[in-house]
């Protein structure tokens, strides 16, 4: 049956049973990815999923209930687990009646091969990164995937909309030894034309990063201007990221409660949150609740501007959402998220930040290109952070030697008063449930480091 047959069935059957509003959230997706180890093919997947969800006001409370197969003879089925439950949810939900206009956002349709193509890449991302140097002796992993997807919402309120997208992605890990010494180096591309992709490019970069790693050793415990590549910045950015959340603000679980209009960041500091932003890669024009995505300033030239407001949490402050109430499947329950997450880049290049970290301390500084353990050396309350770092040591505006065995520590709201600059090389992570995350290299002032 149809999406569309199965909505009209459902809607026709709600308001026989009772029920006073009601909306359908519906998902279409299909996921490949291949992993190759050896030369041969060690997991496949090619899976399409549909699932839809319904909610609906019954005796004044939500209720929910979903499924993953459009029949008619379940609807009877879905409206009584969904009778049954409302109330259960302890917040008090509305549905969302939608925006008079959407804005015109880049869906990323994917540009894609077929599947002996796709493993054709994935056999020769492997080939091609043992064939770098002599040092790199095996490949850990080697994966290449896809995955497409589709977003429904409609109610009762006449709210219709429809979301596509499509993104391809590739990720290398090689090990790289020398005198007995191994290290490990990791790469991704993401985007969305394969044909466009150059494994060649990958296999390149991800080889000289296992190989730079070599002769690695520590360095002496103390206080360091470190310099995070955009990368690493991403990943600490995503880490953090819930702290701009209204509804973490709310539980008290965030120290942004509040601060709207304060400074808490450095002056040249501008992040964003933007779901039609050209060049990002989680674009969508409106939420999970139907709310239109646009672009947000949450913090302009270090001033605090506005928090991440899905429904609920913006009904608790009398205020508009945001657009940025979103569900990490048809299963679950709105929660917040982020779209294109990012902090504006400069004009400065990531060579000239190199000497700029030099002449913070006068000669020394430490360059970050690996965090481990990330989620776990974190606190999201108090903004505390300790993490096992990999790097760069930098002298007198050059890269020294490898870094290894060093714990990087500080405060993430402290951080972002230090951030002495920014630079120009604004880059992406992969989407994922939580959103894309954008970053430049990060130079701070001072964090301290645990070494020797």
């Amino acid at each position: 049956m149809s999406y569309a047959n199965f909505k009209d069935a459902l809607f026709s059957q709600a308001k026989a049973h009772g029920f006073t509003d009601w909306e359908v959230f519906y998902t279409a997706n299909n996921n490949f990815s291949v992993k190759v180890f050896n030369g041969e093919i060690s997991e496949y997947t090619n899976t399409d999923t549909t699932g839809l969800s319904f909610r609906g006001t019954y005796n004044g409370r939500i209720g929910y209930a979903f499924t993953e197969k459009l029949d008619e003879a379940i609807i009877p089925s879905i409206l009584s687990n969904a009778m049954a439950n409302a109330g259960i949810v302890e917040e008090e939900e509305k549905l969302y009646p939608g925006d008079a206009t959407y804005p015109e956002v880049n869906n990323f349709t994917l540009e894609d091969l077929d599947v002996s193509e796709k493993i054709a890449i994935a056999l020769s991302m492997e080939k091609r990164t043992l064939a770098q140097d002599p040092r790199i002796k095996s490949v850990d992993f080697c994966v290449l995937g896809t995955t497409k997807g589709a977003v429904s919402i409609a109610n009762s309120y006449g709210l219709d909309v429809s979301h596509s997208s499509g993104l391809a992605y590739a990720y290398v890990l090689p090990q790289a030894e020398e005198n007995g010494v191994v290290k490990t180096g990791f790469e991704i591309w993401h985007g969305n034309s394969l044909p466009k992709f150059s494994p060649e490019k990958l296999a390149e970069t991800v080889a000289k990063r296992a190989i730079s790693y070599l002769g690695a050793k520590s360095v002496k415990s103390g206080e360091y201007p470190i310099l995070i590549d955009n990368r690493t910045a991403c990943s600490i950015m995503s880490a953090f990221s819930s702290v701009f959340y209204a509804e973490q603000a709310q539980k008290g679980f965030s120290l942004l409660k509040g601060k709207q209009g304060e400074i808490i960041a450095a002056p040249h500091i501008t992040l964003r949150d933007d779901g039609i932003y050209e060049e990002g890669f989680s674009n969508v024009a409106f939420d999970s609740e139907g709310v239109a995505t646009k672009q947000k300033a949450l913090i302009e030239n270090g001033v605090l501007k506005t928090l991440l407001y899905n429904t609920i949490s913006a009904a608790k402050e009398g205020i508009a959402s945001t657009g940025n109430g979103f569900k990490p499947s048809f299963k679950a329950t709105v929660r917040t998220a982020c779209t294109n997450f990012y902090i504006v880049p400069s004009d400065i290049s990531p060579e000239k930040m190199l000497a700029n970290a030099s002449e913070l301390s006068g000669g020394t500084g430490i360059l970050i290109t690996e965090m481990a353990g990330l989620h776990a050396g974190i606190n999201t309350v108090s903004g505390d952070f300790s993490i096992a770092s990999d790097g760069f040591l930098i002298e007198d505006g050059k890269i020294s030697h490898p870094v290894e065995q060093i714990t990087v520590s500080g405060n993430f709201y402290s951080m972002l008063k230090d951030i002495v600059c920014v630079g120009n090389d604004l880059k992406f992570s992969l989407p994922s449930s939580d959103g894309t995350f954008g970053m430049p290299s990060i130079l701070i002032r001072s964090l301290s480091v645990s070494g020797l």
